[in-house]
């Protein structure tokens, strides 16, 4: 009504002389002259008229193109918020996709679709409460009561693969609270949900192994103290060998014996039971419900397992310690506390047990890798027992034992060096020596990892020269450990006496001249004539 009172008011001076001409028409007695007059009239009132209509069409189309720019502005925000924006009425059929996003969510357009049918899960119970919900909220009036309903909607519902977040928001018609749209914003949260699947998967799990971490058992512990549990064992295990593995092949070794003792804990223990990586190279079985008869055979079978596994490159154990609890006097971290004790102390008893495991297993690898290693190991160390006889050398019974180890054991490192330059018989490039220079240092760190800092010293000095122009570090004269100095001088004997990929053996007369020219330089010139002057009866 105030819209056409504007109209008229625009138009009022054009009206009246409209009027005016009909009037003078009607009476049917003007002049020609009037009639002029208010024809020239009528015409400037036409123009008027006519510019005035220009400038509304104008400024109607300039707000036609403003309100179509903003819908498309509105639009395009819609499409590229990565949400789905749906409206339905209490019929259920959705009015309209106000955003790209819907079709992409539910693979279709879903305009005149019901909500229902879209939303529909393999939970039966959901559906029902979905159903149920969209019927009541429509007849109810905006409120508490109708949001108490619209919140017992699901907010995260799997469609098409994919987990969707749902919002739902009432729109009511001020006017009329019958005429209802419920809106539903829709978000796919998949990848985040994968993202924090993995953090949480990451927080619970050792990366290397999968197993559970120690993270994820110190959190269920209050869970497991129930009585239904009982009796309860744990067992903690710890890998032997590892870092003795790690120091010679190197950790990517070290890395498949814990993946392959992970695989047998798992294997042997029940689907009940809880496996998990406790740190390092300990692992740690909590077994619901097993008495101390189950746990036993579950070690067991743990042992038989790693004796099946082939050596990789050398064999595999594990040392063992359990205990099982009948009642809850004890809380489960002192009964871990026990079982890592009686691990350890199972450990230390089968230490020398694994250590001449281990040695045996690299010296399987090192007579794969050069077929003359355990001969030449052998006449060193009877060269080395009937040394320590002569007179003139004075050796403690723990220097002796030190000498014929250090016999045994000067070339273990050895197992770290490609075959290919063990086995060339040509002369080795810069680069392949500096690899074969390396040998010594490997062979320290076995013995270390062994227990045994002595050898691992005198493992490390072998090619030390005597006037300090030796490797790794050179030392000079009696800075060299003895033993070294000793197994030094008959290695390279053994070594030239017998036949080499790189050269032919010499004769013993050959050898000794060749060690007495290094006297002084390479080796010590008193151990190395009292070894050339006594040697037929060392040979004897």
């Amino acid at each position: 009504m105030k819209d056409h009172k504007t109209f008229n008011n625009i138009f009022e001076e054009e009206m009246a002389v409209y009027q005016e001409a009909r009037e003078f028409l009607k009476k049917g007695n003007l002049k020609f002259s009037d009639l002029m007059v208010k024809f020239d009239s009528l015409i400037n009132q036409y123009c008027r008229l006519i510019n005035i209509t220009r400038r509304l069409c104008s400024i109607s189309d300039v707000q036609s193109r403003d309100l179509k720019r903003k819908e498309r502005e509105i639009q395009n925000i819609l499409d590229h918020s990565d949400q789905g924006f749906l409206t339905f009425g209490k019929d259920l059929l959705i009015h309209k996709e106000h955003s790209s996003e819907c079709i992409r969510i539910f693979g279709r357009k879903v305009v005149h679709k019901n909500i229902l049918d879209l939303l529909r899960s393999e939970n039966e119970d959901q559906n029902r409460l979905i159903a149920d919900v969209l019927h009541k909220v429509f007849d109810l009036p905006p409120g508490e009561v109708q949001l108490s309903y619209i919140n017992e909607l699901p907010n995260l519902l799997k469609i098409q693969g994919n987990y969707i977040n749902i919002k739902y928001k009432m729109i009511s018609d001020d006017l009329d609270h019958q005429n209802q749209t419920l809106m539903v914003v829709l978000t796919d949260i998949t990848e985040k949900r994968k993202t924090a699947d993995q953090v949480l998967f990451l927080s619970y799990h050792d990366k290397q192994t999968s197993l559970y971490n120690r993270a994820y058992v110190e959190s269920i512990i209050p869970q497991l103290q129930i009585e239904s549990n009982l009796p309860l064992s744990i067992v903690m295990a710890d890998l032997n060998t590892l870092k003795l593995v790690n120091d010679v092949f190197g950790h990517e070794t070290g890395d498949k014996l814990i993946v392959n003792a992970a695989k047998i804990f798992l294997s042997c223990c029940r689907k009940s039971d809880i496996v998990a990586r406790w740190g390092g190279d300990e692992f740690i079985m909590i077994l619901p419900g097993a008495n101390q008869e189950v746990c036993t055979r579950i070690c067991n079978n743990i042992k038989s397992m790693f004796k099946t596994l082939p050596a990789d490159p050398v064999d595999q154990s594990a040392s063992l310690g359990s205990v099982t609890l009948n009642n809850w006097e004890t809380d489960i971290i002192s009964l871990i506390g026990v079982a890592d004790r009686v691990m350890y102390n199972n450990k230390l008893i089968e230490r020398k047990k694994t250590r001449e495991m281990f040695v045996s297993s690299v010296e399987k690898v090192l007579e794969i890798k050069c077929p003359s290693y355990l001969e030449h190991n052998a006449r060193v160390e009877a060269l080395a027992r009937s040394f320590v006889k002569l007179p003139g050398v004075e050796l403690n019974s723990q220097e002796m034992d030190q000498l014929i180890s250090l016999a045994r054991f000067h070339d273990i490192g050895k197992v770290a060096i490609p075959s290919e330059l063990l086995k060339k018989n040509t002369s080795l490039t810069e680069d392949e020596f500096k690899i074969i220079r390396q040998y010594p240092e490997v062979g320290y760190r076995m013995a270390h990892s062994m227990g045994e800092p002595l050898l691992a010293q005198s493992i490390l000095a072998l090619r030390e020269f005597w006037n300090g122009k030796g490797y790794p570090h050179g030392l000079k004269g009696e800075q060299i450990p003895q033993s070294s100095r000793i197994i030094s001088i008959l290695d390279v004997y053994d070594v030239i006496t017998h036949d080499q990929p790189y050269r032919s053996k010499k004769t013993n007369e050959e050898a000794c001249q060749e060690l007495q020219r290094g006297a002084g330089a390479q080796f010590d010139p008193q151990l190395t004539n009292l070894f050339v002057n006594n040697l037929p009866s060392l040979l004897s």
